[in-house]
């Protein structure tokens, strides 16, 4: 039988490079010999190590002199890019950004008013009405007071459905004292919040950039609207690993995608987990709250000071390092735009992501029992304040994992069972850790498929749209010029005669 390590190895073969730091440090001894340090050597290190090269390589060509990294996805990118600029000594300085989507929004609601509950209302794993008090800066006892005044009192901890999100978000809207009470918390948190950019230098006349994982791009939104708040004339560009859909507002030549975009990567996105991804690649370190000032120096406010993944992600960024550090002593052919500088890869951008495709496939889409059991144990929470958090790979029963299946979620949806639907972060890790056939696999990928199928074709109809109605707009901008230019022409015929 062939070995995870055997099948990633022949993978990893298309691209000798690669294949070569890999199998030189899987073979030294470190005490950690396993499932943990063959994924990481032969999975993780490469992929992360193959996008930051290409992020380095569309920066300088770009001319982006700072790149920022934010907390926490972009931990793991910001310590291979600081390793890829000392040792081919690139024209780029980067920067740790702490930020989360909690501490970001929270200073954000006061200006988005009823375009906040949005964010507020979010649909995810097990939302309930406290929550999305606790999403919107309130404590307990403001939370309850409000859920006194919609109702939901008895439903405090009950979770929702997102047909009943969206009811709850028409109903917050109309509620004054809901309103009231969070454009107070919010125009409380906005000064740290703008102190903080402002000292991390994002107001310099300095060509910067955003580095993260993506997804939404609700950050760079937020940024950018925070941004403009504090009279910032620039537009924010981000570079990211890949994203499911452009955010509103933002225009989509501001989002560079690596992985997958909004209208493309189908079969990358079918056979791919944001979740596990988020667990492998965080930060040491609990979220961003907020920032308070100590001394002359504004800092981040930590919900935790230690991730409970730290010991984890503390091994595979050892390993991400070691990794990083043998690639950047190897001669690239790849150049980048800035003279003479050389950047890091084993292969073009397109093979790079050929071979990144069929690695998460494999260990992401169908993952070993090994794997599932390593790797699904790592605690990940999916909600902005970081509460309630739970295994990423959930233990669910036979019958919860069929409820998953494409036709359970849309009989879910459309409320004709009475249930809401017990999910996993990453499924397919719960699919494998339940010993579960693995046509179930199959249900599971299909479900994807449909899903960002649906999405993209979204995406593709609001492109038309946009692309249709600047055409109107252009239209509309010339008759209006040369009815203009014969009505002048008229005047001076008429001057004439």
């Amino acid at each position: 039988m062939i070995t995870r390590q055997q099948m990633y190895s022949r993978m990893l073969g298309k691209d000798q490079l690669l294949y070569r730091i890999s199998e030189k440090l899987t073979a030294v001894p470190d005490g950690a010999e396993g499932c943990g340090k063959v994924t990481a050597l032969y999975v993780m290190a490469p992929v992360m190590c193959m996008y930051v090269a290409w992020v380095l390589r569309e920066a300088c060509a770009a001319g982006i002199r700072r790149l920022y990294f934010l907390a926490r996805d972009g931990y793991s990118m910001y310590e291979t890019a600081r390793i890829f600029c000392e040792k081919r000594k690139l024209p780029i300085e980067c920067r740790y950004l702490y930020c989360s989507r909690y501490a970001w929004r929270r200073a954000e609601y006061h200006l988005l008013k009823e375009a906040s509950l949005s964010y507020i209302c979010l649909g995810g794993i097990d939302v309930n009405f406290r929550k999305l008090m606790s999403r919107a800066g309130l404590t307990d006892e403001e939370g309850k007071e409000i859920a006194g005044l919609t109702g939901m009192e008895k439903d405090w901890e009950t979770p929702l459905t997102y047909r009943r999100l969206k009811d709850l978000q028409i109903q917050l809207a109309a509620c004054r004292p809901f309103m009231e009470k969070m454009g107070e918390k919010s125009r409380n948190a906005y000064p740290s919040v703008a102190e903080y950019l402002k000292q991390e230098g994002l107001l310099e006349p300095v060509p910067w950039a955003l580095v993260d994982s993506g997804w939404t791009g609700s950050m760079q939104k937020s940024l950018q609207h925070l941004l403009d708040s504090m009279g910032y004339q620039g537009k924010v560009q981000g570079y990211y690993f890949g994203m499911y859909e452009h955010p509103d507002g933002v225009e989509p030549a501001a989002c560079h995608c690596w992985y997958f975009g909004p209208g493309t990567g189908l079969r990358r996105k079918a056979n791919f987990s944001n979740s596990l991804f988020e667990c492998i690649y965080s930060s040491p370190e609990g979220m961003t709250e907020g920032y308070e000032k100590r001394g002359e120096v504004y800092c981040p406010v930590l919900e935790k000071p230690r991730n409970p993944n730290r010991e984890k992600i503390l091994k595979t960024t050892d390993y991400l390092k070691r990794y990083a550090e043998a690639l950047s002593r190897v001669p690239s052919e790849i150049q980048s735009e800035a003279p003479g500088k050389e950047l890091p890869s084993g292969s073009t951008p397109n093979k790079n992501r050929k071979l990144t495709f069929a690695l998460l496939k494999r260990f992401m889409g169908r993952p070993s029992p090994e794997e599932a059991g390593e790797f699904g144990s790592y605690i990940f929470c999916d909600d902005v304040t970081g509460e309630d958090s739970q295994r990423v790979a959930a233990e669910l029963t036979p019958e919860e994992i069929r409820e998953n299946r494409f036709f359970g979620r849309v009989a879910c949806y459309l409320k004709r069972n009475g249930k809401r639907v017990r999910e996993s972060a990453w499924l397919e890790g719960s699919i494998v850790r339940s010993g579960m056939p693995a046509a179930e696999l199959w249900h599971c990928t299909l479900c994807k498929y449909v899903l960002y199928f649906r999405k993209q074709m979204k995406h593709h109809m609001k492109r038309r749209h946009e692309v249709g109605r600047k055409a109107s707009k252009n239209r509309h901008e010339a008759g209006r010029k040369a009815s203009k230019h014969k009505n002048e022409a008229g005047r001076k015929a008429s001057k004439y005669k």
